[in-house]
């Protein structure tokens, strides 16, 4: 039982560190897919 609530700790952690790491980087779907011709 311990070993599987650390297992979802660990994926909750790498799953919030990876969208902090990618919204950073600009890689949101608003950022790629808009131009100027577009109103978000």
């Amino acid at each position: 039982m311990k070993a599987m609530i650390l297992g979802f700790a660990a994926a909750a952690v790498i799953a919030l560190g990876t969208a902090a790491v990618l919204n950073a980087m600009g890689h949101s779907t608003a950022e790629r897919y808009s131009s100027t011709s577009v109103r978000l």
